[in-house]
């Protein structure tokens, strides 16, 4: 269970994805659930979601999150070949991680995909399907 982190019904949260160890794109969406909100009221599941540009903080936090997580690179390697790492401001405004997602289908790459990151995202899932084999 994730403590409640008061930012989130305000500021939403942030995306960060990586592949093969390195940041490949970021977004940023709306807060799901505002303050007041009935439980069973009809919700977003991705509000406003647009592109994001993570600052030097954040990717200290996402980089960090990603250390902590054990025994999930690929063998031979020190690095997830994929993973999404969710931050949010604390109350002090300073990212927090909110969660690693090693594993997520929605990649959001035509949306956020930076120039020159879709090399490394094929590199990436080449040398994880070739780890396993």
């Amino acid at each position: 269970m994730r403590p409640s982190v008061r930012g989130i019904g305000t500021a939403g949260e942030r995306a960060l994805r990586f592949f093969g160890g390195h940041l490949s794109h970021a977004g940023r969406e709306g807060a799901v659930v505002a303050s007041g909100t009935p439980c069973d009221q009809r919700k977003t599941a991705r509000p406003g979601l647009t592109p994001w540009t993570a600052s030097p903080a954040e990717l200290d936090v996402a980089q960090r999150v990603l250390a902590a997580v054990p025994g999930a690179a690929v063998p031979g390697t020190s690095e997830l070949p994929h993973a999404r790492v969710d931050l949010v401001d604390g109350d002090d405004g300073q990212p927090r991680g909110r969660e690693p997602e090693p594993v997520e289908p929605p990649l959001f790459l035509s949306l956020f995909l930076h120039t020159g990151s879709m090399p490394r995202v094929v590199d990436a899932i080449i040398r994880a399907v070739a780890a396993v084999r």
